[in-house]
């Protein structure tokens, strides 16, 4: 794949693998892709964590209770036993 740079970016890339904290371009911008991921995956959990908020203002929540925690269980171990994947939202 071939990218064009402008001659700023270039010089930005070049002044970054010159610094020696990377080997090359290629190094340098696998890391910059990585930490944009990152950032993504971030700003969708903070998506995530409002909803939860407004669920919490309007008083949409259960009491977390040890029949609440095995019936999530069984849910889980359903949903597993039937092929479901987990959200990657609960995954690490």
């Amino acid at each position: 794949m071939a990218v064009r740079l402008s001659p700023e970016t270039e010089q930005r890339i070049s002044q970054m693998v010159a610094s020696g904290d990377y080997d090359d371009a290629d190094s340098m911008l696998e890391q910059a892709l990585t930490l944009l991921a990152e950032h993504e995956r971030m700003l969708h959990l903070r998506k995530l964590v409002a909803v939860g908020a407004e669920d919490v203002a309007r008083g949409d929540t259960i009491v977390f209770s040890e029949d609440v925690r095995e019936q999530l269980w069984q849910s889980a171990l359903n949903r597993a036993a039937a092929g479901e994947s987990p959200s990657p939202d609960v995954c690490p």
